[in-house]
Parts: structure tokens; sequence; C-alpha cells
């Protein structure tokens, strides 16, 4: 019996939820660039303590891989202190397309999978063991069909009657079967899980998730001056981008002005 917990659930009491079964916690560590889960450090903490196995996840509300991987480098930090036995799993939802968008980003299953990609293999190169959350239908539309094949993927779907040794057939090492659980020493609904993967022993038996990983990872490398401007013509449809160091004729800076102008005549 598995669990997913965030800031919701408020104040866990984590030694009635292992002495009514708890076998395993996924524990959101925080979102974005830099937000931290208010519960996350005393959760893990408790686990820890208890000798609960515990993985993580991040929500992200990143909208280009080089973000994505940044979100990554903070969810290493996060965990840093702690004894990790279930994997760091990268969280892409609704209210992650709605941030893409109001920065002018179109989300598409090229985007997300790159992401969730970069996210991945930040944390493979510090040493963790990372997947993907998702469900059926964003598992279709956003990510590609080698996602799958990369990274485990923790699958959210939620029947009414769900049965346990009936895996679905996308799910992973893990699936969140129920959003309407409930468990001694949480207050409320919470989400269940099963996994289907000895994931302790096999990170374990890989020498992964040790406090401060493999390797140290590294911030990516930021953009030349040159290269932003590059992209910011282009997102505003002022230049397709090509031949930057060929000189500009009159007419094409002409077209650039006019269009900068949002193509009006004064």
């Amino acid at each position: 019996m598995g669990i997913d917990v965030s800031q919701w659930q408020g104040e866990i009491n984590w030694e009635q939820a292992k002495a009514g079964g708890l076998d395993f916690a996924m524990i959101r560590a925080g979102w974005g660039q830099s937000g931290i889960d208010t519960q996350f450090e005393r959760n893990i903490s408790e686990c820890n303590r208890l000798g609960i196995p515990c993985g993580i996840y991040w929500f992200s509300y990143a909208y280009t891989p080089e973000l994505a991987a940044k979100e990554a480098l903070r969810a290493l930090e996060a965990v840093k202190p702690y004894r990790l036995e279930y994997p760091i799993a990268f969280d892409y939802e609704g209210d992650s397309q709605s941030t893409a968008k109001q920065n002018g980003v179109a989300v598409t299953k090229g985007l997300v999978s790159s992401m969730a990609r970069a996210f991945c293999r930040a944390v493979q190169a510090a040493g963790y063991y990372a997947m993907v959350y998702t469900n059926p239908a964003y598992l279709a539309q956003y990510y590609d069909a080698d996602i799958p094949k990369e990274f485990d993927i923790w699958l959210a779907q939620w029947p009414s009657k769900p049965d346990l040794k009936a895996r679905p057939a996308q799910a992973g090492g893990i699936w969140q079967y129920t959003s309407s659980g409930s468990v001694p020493g949480i207050s409320g609904r919470v989400d269940m899980d099963a996994a289907y993967v000895d994931y302790p022993q096999l990170i374990a038996a890989a020498g992964m998730n040790k406090p401060g990983g493999a390797a140290k990872p590294q911030e990516p490398a930021q953009k030349s001056e040159e290269e932003l401007a590059r992209e910011w013509v282009m997102a505003q449809g002022i230049s397709d981008g090509s031949s930057p160091d060929s000189p500009a004729t009159r007419q094409q800076v002409w077209l650039m002005l006019y269009r900068m102008n949002g193509g009006k005549n004064q």
C-alpha cells in the first residue's frame, strides 16, 4: 500500500499510517524553480525516521527544456539531506500548461517530451532514479512513444473498482489507482498507489539515490546575447533567424521595422 502526499494533507501522523499498513510514500517536494512544499521536510524526515520507503515528485512549471533541467536541480538540492528508496518523478499537469500559454509558448508533444527528458536526465546524471508521473490522456497527447521506454511511468488512472492484480498496460512501476483513499493518520482523502517494482531493492543494487548523488549536477549553460536576440526575433515573427551573420539589405531592414511596428502605417 502506497500513498502520495503534499501540503494539502496537512500534518500527517506517520506512525499511525505505518501501523495501518503503509508500505511506501511519494512526497511532493516542490514546484517550479524554487517552491518548496510546506510539509515536505516534515514528511520526508518522518518517513526516514520510521523507515517508510519514500520517493518524491516535483510539479513542473517549465516551458523550455532548460527550465525543466533547472527544476531537476532544485529537486535534487531539496532531497540531498535525506534518504530516498523510490524515484524522483517529473509531474506535468494542467497548471503547467497554463503557465506555458501565459508565456506565449505552444504546448506540444515535442516540447513536453523534451522537458521530461531534460528533467529526468538531470536526475539520472546526479545518480538518482527518475520517472514520469502522468495519466493516460496526457501520455498519449504529450509524450512521444519513446518516453515509456526511457523512463518508468507512474500512471494516474482511477477506475471505480480498481483491481490491483490487473495493472493497466500503460502503467510502469507505480499505479495511482484512486484519489479518494483513506489511511490512518491522515484527515480526509488521499491518493493511493500500488508499486509493481521493488524500487528499494532495485535502487540499492544499482548504487543510486545516495545523498549528494553520484555526480554534481551542472547548471545548464547560459545562452549568449546573440542567441537570445535570435530567438526573440523569431518569436516575434520579425525574422526567420536564418543566416544570422549575413548583412541585411535595406529592404530587409525596412521589413523588420514594419513588423516591429505591428504592420501598421503611422
